[in-house]
């Protein structure tokens, strides 16, 4: 049984933050909050929202929030969480005319956990037109003293009639993964496939998601799966 396993990563931070946009933000609805091909809704939808402020200096700040349900009620495991909310700033600039870099310090919070489960995030990455390699690397993670490292590789591909095939895989590594008995989970790869495009005024997205996961901490469905999935996600930018 995967027992104390938890990845989040706000959903805002997939892509490169944006210097100049002032305020920005979104609203979602999503079949499915996965991350790191891990659910954190226990396969049911979830409602999520940020908002962000770009400055042309560079520097960047937001909140994110998501519902989520990481445990059954009556779980010896349950936390009673059922927020996320991410705040992070950061700084994002350009290595000359093509490549682009953006460091965020990010802290997670977990409004009426049982047990605090707290924790902060450094990412890192940089960008090449439509690619994106990225690094995080959290050292107290939900406040075990273990350290929690990712990293991550996306790309873009803008087809005809306004979609976008976007492409991702990531890799699960650290100190927390050192004695899987008990976190439930061994170092893992996720990976997945994303197809986009705005319709009627809305943001549209269907991807599938998996992991490698193999079959001692093969979750298949409810909480926590790990397994195969779609997730469609509709939502608007503001």
């Amino acid at each position: 049984m995967l027992k104390i396993f938890r990845v989040v990563t706000p959903a805002l931070l997939l892509v490169a933050p944006v210097a100049h946009a002032e305020f920005s933000g979104n609203v979602y609805l999503t079949s499915d909050y996965r991350v790191k091909g891990v659910s954190q809704t226990g396969e049911n939808p979830a409602i999520q929202g940020g908002l962000e402020y770009g400055h042309e200096s560079g520097l960047f700040a937001g909140v994110f929030a998501s519902s989520v349900d990481f445990f059954e009620a009556g779980d010896p495991w349950d936390n009673d969480e059922s927020i996320e909310i991410d705040l992070y700033a950061g700084y994002s600039g350009m290595l000359g005319k093509h490549l682009s870099y953006d460091m965020t310090l990010l802290r997670y919070f977990y409004p009426g956990a049982m047990e605090s489960i707290d924790f902060n995030e450094l990412k890192l990455g940089v960008n090449l037109g439509p690619a994106r390699l990225a690094y995080g690397h959290a050292n107290d993670y939900i406040n075990l003293g273990e350290s929690y490292r990712y990293i991550e590789a996306n790309y873009n591909l803008f087809l005809p009639a306004d979609f976008t095939l976007g492409l991702h895989a990531g890799y699960s590594f650290g100190s927390f993964f050192d004695n899987p008995a008990t976190a439930g989970i061994e170092e893992y790869t996720d990976y997945g496939v994303t197809l986009s495009r705005e319709l009627v005024g809305l943001d549209m997205s269907l991807a599938y998601l998996d992991t490698d996961i193999d079959a001692s901490y093969a979750i298949h469905s409810d909480y926590l799966a790990n397994q195969g999935t779609w997730v469609l996600s509709l939502g608007k930018g503001f």
